[in-house]
């Protein structure tokens, strides 16, 4: 893979990282502080996008080959969340407002979408993981 491909996984396996331990308070605080960093996380992802790549992932990649291969991972996960969960979401969230502003009756939650976007994402979580250990203990070795 290009370096471009894996400093976009690694910096999604960052935020994934980043965004789960803010998840895990429940406060004002956490969850601006998760806001903040979703929005310097795109920053950063446009800014890669133009620059091709980031001397200090490079370096992180060099140093740390078996963390990184994790990241890689995680961060496939973390943009089949934003692309099939936090996005669907936001356009869930718009529609339901407008009806609400508007008087009418909030749009039906997708409930088979949500189930099937569930099972996919932790499907994809185990997967990432048991290959990128696959990846470092095994194939490495050969």
């Amino acid at each position: 893979m290009k370096t471009f491909g894996q400093q976009v996984l690694i910096l999604g396996g960052f935020y994934f990282i980043i965004s789960f331990l803010l998840s895990l308070g429940i406060s004002f605080i956490f969850r601006a502080l998760n806001m903040i960093m979703f929005v310097a996380f795109m920053i950063m992802f446009m800014v890669l996008c133009f620059k091709r790549k980031y001397d200090f992932l490079t370096r992180f990649q060099n140093k740390f080959v078996k963390s990184s291969t994790y990241l890689f991972g995680l961060g496939v996960v973390q943009y089949f969340e934003i692309l099939f969960i936090t996005l669907p979401g936001i356009v869930y969230g718009y529609k339901a407002s407008e009806a609400q502003y508007n008087g009418l009756e909030a749009p039906v939650v997708p409930l088979a979408y949500l189930q099937i976007v569930g099972y996919a994402y932790w499907s994809i979580l185990c997967l990432a993981l048991v290959f990128a250990s696959y990846w470092n203990f095994r194939k490495r070795g050969h």
